[in-house]
């Protein structure tokens, strides 16, 4: 039998003699066929290597089994392992996952809740940095936040423990003797962004560190956006001894433009990252950066989402991911740099 690229439910009814409601039947609920004809549908299916349209079902069942996972947007890695994580889990459920790039534009965002409704996607995970804007989102649709509290709305919430982490880093760097810190952020105006900020301005006060304004510059969570912020800070008229870079991607950037200015990492300007991303530890130098256990979020983050959209009645939970420090090559404490004079 010729096969070909698209087939019809239509055409495999044809074929096998049965009405189109008999072969959605064999596809969603073969236990609801009797045997002989099922398998006279299924071969057809076999032979024509039918796939069922996983949108023109969601209309008929109301379950796409389909995910969307909202970010900020496709520059960045640090949703890397994060995605692979939600993906994996999704598959061994028989789910699959669309990404959407919220730009950290708010009217974008709405637009991709409103898209998410019309194809009946079942759950969406939002990782956008923007605070999720879901009033055009179908109240069916499951949903679940990274790294924003959703849980006075019911909403099942992953988090990460940012304050403690600045804590911990701005710990490091003044064992280190670093008193002069810069910082690379990305969206200022972006709830991720503000949170960073909050974090590390809450951990310098703590340390009693002074806070320059000027070497606190946002980004758009992109190496060039690091790059220009890091450009910035170092045309003031006083250095920071270390930067701190709100991603591992901005951090490409930071340490693009210290080299650029002739500066040496981490002999005259330190470095630290943010999330471990893929390829931190092939850079040059490595980088030394903060991590979380990124995958096994995003396998949770998935388990919640089915667990959301099968019993969206179950009790919402949080949890909160605590991140540690990675010690690599481009942090030098400003005592060892007295000894190598």
């Amino acid at each position: 039998m010729t096969k070909k690229d698209t087939i019809t439910i239509l055409e495999i009814a044809k074929m096998s003699g049965v009405n189109p409601s008999t072969v959605s039947r064999v596809i969603n609920h073969p236990e609801m066929v009797n045997v002989k004809t099922r398998e006279r549908v299924q071969r057809f299916i076999n032979e024509c290597n039918y796939q069922p349209n996983p949108f023109a079902r969601g209309l008929q069942t109301k379950k796409s089994k389909i995910v969307a996972l909202v970010v900020p947007n496709f520059t960045t890695l640090s949703f890397a392992k994060l995605a692979r994580g939600i993906q994996e889990r999704l598959m061994e459920s028989d789910y699959s996952m669309v990404i959407f790039s919220s730009h950290e534009d708010e009217v974008l965002e709405k637009k991709i809740c409103k898209k998410i409704s019309e194809l009946h996607i079942d759950g969406v995970i939002f990782a956008s940095s923007m605070m999720p804007n879901y009033d055009e989102l179908a109240y069916s649709v499951a949903k679940v936040f990274i790294d924003r509290d959703g849980s006075k709305d019911g909403i099942d919430t992953f988090i990460l423990d940012v304050e403690t982490a600045f804590d911990k880093l701005i710990k490091y760097l003044v064992g280190k003797g670093h008193t002069k810190i810069g910082f690379v952020v990305g969206g200022e105006e972006s709830y991720s962004g503000l949170k960073k900020i909050a974090a590390f301005k809450k951990a310098m006060n703590k340390y009693e560190l002074t806070i320059d304004d000027n070497k606190i510059v946002g980004a758009f969570w992109s190496s060039k956006e690091g790059w220009n912020a890091t450009i910035k800070i170092l045309e003031d008229s006083e250095l920071p001894t270390v930067i701190i870079a709100g991603s591992d991607t901005l951090g490409v950037g930071v340490l693009g433009a210290i080299n650029f200015k002739g500066f040496k990492v981490p002999e005259e300007i330190s470095v630290v990252g943010f999330n471990n991303e893929p390829g931190s530890e092939s850079m040059n130098p490595p980088l030394t950066t903060m991590e979380y256990d990124d995958y096994g979020m995003g396998k949770e983050v998935a388990e919640a989402i089915i667990r959301r959209i099968n019993k969206p009645e179950t009790e919402s939970i949080t949890k909160i991911y605590t991140m540690n420090i990675i010690e690599r090559s481009t942090v030098k404490g400003i005592i060892d740099k007295e000894n190598d004079i």
